[in-house]
């Protein structure tokens, strides 16, 4: 018979050991603020400030937290205990790590530049980039529609549906949007309509014309879109003649030209506050539920807006880290060495 033998490291420096489970309950003292610093960071304790920024929230908030005498968590907002307009933290004992992990808890009031940084990498390590390989394909037409590839063998079927899912999940991973019941969209939308969203499945090819991957690309028709927008609403574009510049002074230089290709790059942009968006699933979506809506939180493609909100966040990251646009041409950028 195995005997477990269990350590405890007290804040006085000793430890214990301690062979029977029941002395073991007993050693600890029966105080919330005292079991919680086993699980919990030291910082962690009632009246402690922090930066608050979960997933649903639309920005960082600085305030308090407080344990109850049931050692329920709760965070309240602005620089006073007002306990009337808290946010529960649910299971905080086994959530705050995954909290802190993910960029959604602070310690102290952190400024909210350095938060919105922290979530930007946190979501970046979370945003993997896959893909689903074309190898196996039995057949190089690539299906018009959800409900089209549900009709091929199961060999292509499969591999679609792993296309498919692999979309849907890196959309998800990145909260693009929060799922909305049929009443939830009527009592939110306020009579605006809801916009439909497509799959558009295709077959990318490598260097010597070989099916390398299938790819889906979940979009929304931003013809139907009400919003009245202006040409500065738009995303700067470079013309042909920039880029042959560029080429040019590249070639002249001996430099080598290199490209990237950013994962779901459009989708990296919240939405303002101001612009509200409701859609409906593709038709045959295997990932929502029939009856049910996407309340959009990102800048999914499709919208007229997308395109600014994604050169305006990209611009602005290429900023702090040096680059200078051109006073011609904002999609030039260069660094003063």
């Amino acid at each position: 018979m195995h005997v477990l033998t269990f350590i405890l490291a007290f804040s006085d420096g000793s430890i214990v050991e301690y062979s029977d489970q029941s002395n073991l309950l007993k050693a600890v003292p029966d105080n919330s603020s005292i079991t919680d610093c086993s699980i919990l960071p030291h910082w962690v304790k009632g009246g402690a400030n922090a930066t608050l920024f979960l997933s649903d929230m639309s920005k960082p908030r600085h305030g308090k937290l407080h344990c109850n005498e049931e050692n329920n968590w709760i965070f309240c907002p602005g620089a006073t205990s007002d306990h009337s307009k808290f946010i529960s933290l649910g299971d905080f004992s086994a959530n705050c790590q995954s909290l802190l992990d993910s960029a959604q808890l602070f310690r102290g009031y952190a400024k909210f530049c350095r938060v919105y940084q922290a979530r930007n990498q946190a979501q970046l390590k979370t945003c993997v980039l896959r893909h689903v390989a074309a190898y196996g394909l039995t057949s190089l037409i690539a299906p018009s529609s959800l409900k089209n590839h549900c009709k091929m063998n199961d060999n292509d079927q499969s591999i679609w549906n792993a296309a498919y899912d692999e979309e849907c999940d890196g959309l998800m991973t990145l909260l693009t949007w929060e799922v909305v019941s049929e009443a939830e969209f009527k009592h939110l939308s306020k009579g605006m309509k809801a916009l439909p969203a497509m799959a558009i499945a295709t077959i990318k090819y490598d260097a010597h014309n070989r099916p390398k991957q299938v790819k889906y690309r979940i979009f929304t028709l931003g013809n139907h879109d009400t919003h009245l927008w202006s040409k500065d609403a738009t995303a700067a574009v470079m013309s042909q003649l920039e880029l042959r510049i560029l080429t040019s002074l590249a070639v002249f230089h001996h430099h080598v030209l290199k490209n990237c290709d950013i994962k779901q790059a459009f989708v990296q942009s919240y939405l303002p506050p101001t612009e509200q968006y409701f859609l409906r699933p593709p038709v045959g979506c295997q990932c929502s539920t029939p009856g049910t809506y996407w309340h959009s939180l990102r800048s999914l493609y499709g919208l007229w807006h997308a395109p600014k909100l994604w050169f305006e966040k990209l611009s602005s990251h290429l900023h702090s880290i040096g680059l200078k646009c051109s006073p011609t041409s904002p999609c030039i950028l260069w660094a003063i060495i």
